[in-house]
Parts: structure tokens; sequence; C-alpha cells
């Protein structure tokens, strides 16, 4: 369960929230009268908590259930995923809208209880085998650079993975850190020039180099007095209709242009 669907499910008070996930799910699928009902714990622990259920959550398990639920979902495999190769990207998705992502209300409440989550993340990575899709997205998400250390903990173990150091410039860019910004590499990901798939080679050179900057970044975040993230803005999410969706695939961000490049075909798994 540690790995389910690649993601970290946190360990502390894990139980809690699963059999509110498994009541909620079953009552809800006799109530529908499905006389079919599935034992599996898949598609429960899956299910998406009625807004009665998930306001009278502690904080804690609802983080529990934002990390093991990630209530906004869409299927379009010709257009969305997850950017994997060799290289280094700026984003981890195409059109930077994620397959599977957290909904609004997860969101309102992730940032809002920021430093608090922090905590719960602390609490989590010792327990880590690996650093799932959840928690890169996490990291990201509330621009956590106070975890930068652990991720260059993991990295050491890990030196080939390049989401690794994709987790680290999205930090940097959208923490607005100026030695990152006046960097060749911030210019090929994000610079008048880039687009939504931009990546850099994985080299020595750039790992390093990322590494390096990713160091600097935490060193003087540090010591200024209750700093406080950037707001950062994402693209809106389409609707779930056809139409709204080309009409919102069609609209990019201004600083990512549209460009005719030969993308690879991604497998989402």
């Amino acid at each position: 369960m540690d790995q389910y669907k690649y993601k970290n499910i946190p360990v502390i008070d894990r139980k809690s929230i699963v059999s509110t996930l498994l009541r909620e799910y079953y009552i809800d699928e006799l109530v529908s009268g499905n006389e079919t009902l599935s034992k599996d714990r898949y598609y429960a622990l899956s299910y998406h908590l009625s807004a009665k259920t998930f306001n009278s959550l502690n904080n804690r398990d609802r983080f529990n259930y934002c990390m093991m639920t990630q209530e906004f979902y869409m299927q379009n495999c010709g257009s969305l995923g997850r950017f994997k190769s060799t290289g280094i990207y700026g984003a981890f998705y195409r059109s930077d809208l994620p397959l599977e992502y957290w909904s609004d209300r997860q969101l309102q409440f992730l940032h809002k209880n920021r430093k608090e989550i922090i905590g719960y993340v602390d609490q989590m990575w010792s327990d880590l085998k690996f650093i799932g899709d959840n928690t890169k997205d996490l990291l990201v998400e509330l621009i956590m650079w106070e975890e930068i250390p652990n991720i260059l903990q993991q990295i050491e173990l890990s030196p080939q993975d390049n989401s690794l150091y994709s987790v680290l410039v999205q930090i940097m860019m959208r923490a607005k850190f100026t030695t990152f910004e006046a960097s060749k590499i911030y210019e090929q990901l994000y610079g008048p020039e880039s687009y939504i798939a931009s990546q850099i080679a994985g080299t020595e050179e750039n790992r390093t180099a990322i590494v390096d900057m990713a160091k600097k970044c935490y060193a003087e975040l540090d010591v200024i007095p209750n700093y406080n993230v950037p707001i950062y803005v994402r693209q809106s999410r389409p609707s779930y209709s056809s139409d709204g969706l080309k009409e919102e695939l069609v609209t990019r961000k201004k600083d990512w242009p549209l460009k005719k490049v030969q993308t690879p075909i991604f497998k989402i798994k």
C-alpha cells in the first residue's frame, strides 16, 4: 500500500482515513442499489468524500486523504500526461494539466495549512522508500523550499532520477530565486523561447548546477525572517466537455507559447 499507484501514503494515522473511505464508499454503493458491489479496496481508496465528511476531518486525516486520493481527474491520453525521459523538464505535465491532481477544496486546504503540511511531510519523509508522484507534486505546489535538504539527500541516493532535479527547478522558479532566474538553465526552461515541454539534458554539468543553486536558494531563504512564498498562478483548468477542453488547450500561457515540435508518444500509467 505504501506504493499505491506510484504514491506515497502516510503511515501515521493512516487507518483512520482508510476506515472513513471504506465506510463512505460501501454505504454509498449500497444505498445506490449496487448489488454487484466490488469488495476490492482499490475503488474505495479512490473514492471522493462528501463535503460533510471532508469538512469533518481533522487536518491530519485531510492531509492523509489528499495524499491518497487526488479528486481532480481527467482522461485525455492524446494530449495530457506526465513527462518522463532522460531530460530535466521545467514542468511535470504536458499542457500544465495533470491527469490526476488535487481538487479546489483540497488545494485550498493544503495552501491554507502550508506550515502544518510541511510538518506532516517531515514526519513522513523518514518512512519513504521512494519519492512518489504525489509527494513531488506537493513539494512543487506549495513551493516547499524548506524540503530542499531532503530532496538533495534523496538525489544522493538516486542521482540519475531527473524528476528530482525537475522538482528543484520548479521550486526555485516559483520562489522567484534571483540567482536561478539569472541562469542559463532558467532561460532554457522558462525564458521567452521556452514552451511547456522545454527540457535540458540530464548531464552531470546541469545536475551539478541545479544542486548548487538549490543549496544557495535554501541558504538564502532560510535566514529571511517570516519569509512568505510567492503566490503562483496556474493555468485555469478546462471543463469536462470536449469543446471546453479544446478551447483551453489552444490558449497557452504567455510565457509558454505554442510551438510546432516533434513530441514522442508517452504512455500514461
